[in-house]
Formats: structure tokens, C-alpha cells, sequence
């Protein structure tokens, strides 16, 4: 986790300079909520779309915005690295094991690489996350 909370502050200090109305300084990336490109995931069931903020390209470790549209449900999953899930909008019930916990608007979820988990959305109502992958990303379903 240590590894991906200076890429979120990094992220969030990004959002700040545009708010200020200040030009990013050479390769920095701000775009506002009209400029992002949402696209349809191949790696996880129908419904699910995401758009990449950044990548390092020493780790590939990724943060990206994801959405859920209402009644959405990612069956049993793995990842080979640490993921963290921070939510944006709406509500998920995150499972672990044989326990399930409810994360609402402001809220998160870290696992860690390897731990089976599931993520359903919150009533009929989307939901985004910023979601951060601490080395590339992968999606290994469990039966």
C-alpha cells in the first residue's frame, strides 16, 4: 500500500492545479470530467467501463476510474497485486471470504494481491471508483 498512496496524492494534487486554472507542468496529465474516455473492459463481465489516469511505466501500476452501472456483481476474483477500491459514487458491498462490507461514497476497500474478493453494487444506482493496482493489472476468476 505504500507504494500506491503517493501515486492518489500525486493524483489529487493534479485535480488541485486544475481547479486553480494553472497549466500542468511538462508531463503532467489534468483533464476535467468532460475529457475522460470511458471504455468497455474485456476483462470482466458486460456493464463495466474504465478509463486509465495513469500507468507507471517502471512498475506498471495502474489507477483508474471505474464504473458500475446499477445491480452490477463481479463474481469471485483474484489480482496478483495489492488493489485498492475508493469510492466515488454510489455504494458497493465488498466480499471477503464469508464476510461482506458495505463501502459508501467516500469509503474504501484495500486487498491484498491474491485475496479472493467480490464486488456487487449498491440498489440500481452506478457507482464509480478510482481504483489502484500496485504492479500491472490482472483478473484471475475463481471457482
Amino acid at each position: 500500500m505504500k507504494n500506491i498512496l503517493p501515486a492518489i496524492a500525486a493524483t489529487a494534487a493534479l485535480f488541485s492545479l486544475a481547479l486553480a486554472g494553472d497549466a500542468p507542468p511538462a508531463g503532467a496529465v489534468v483533464k476535467d470530467a468532460g475529457e475522460l474516455d470511458f471504455k468497455a473492459s474485456g476483462s470482466v463481465p458486460p456493464g463495466a467501463e474504465y478509463h486509465l489516469i495513469h500507468e507507471d511505466k517502471a512498475t506498471s501500476a495502474i489507477q483508474s476510474l471505474v464504473r458500475f452501472p446499477g445491480g452490477y456483481f463481479l463474481p469471485p476474483h483474484a489480482h496478483s497485486h495489492e488493489e485498492v477500491l475508493f469510492v466515488v459514487k454510489g455504494g458497493m458491498t465488498v466480499g471477503l471470504g464469508d464476510k461482506s462490507f458495505s463501502v459508501g461514497k467516500g469509503g474504501y476497500a484495500v486487498i491484498p494481491a491474491g485475496m479472493t474478493h467480490t464486488i456487487k453494487t449498491k440498489g440500481w444506482v452506478k457507482t464509480e471508483l478510482m481504483v489502484s493496482v500496485s504492479g500491472p493489472f490482472d483478473l484471475k476468476l475463481v471457482k
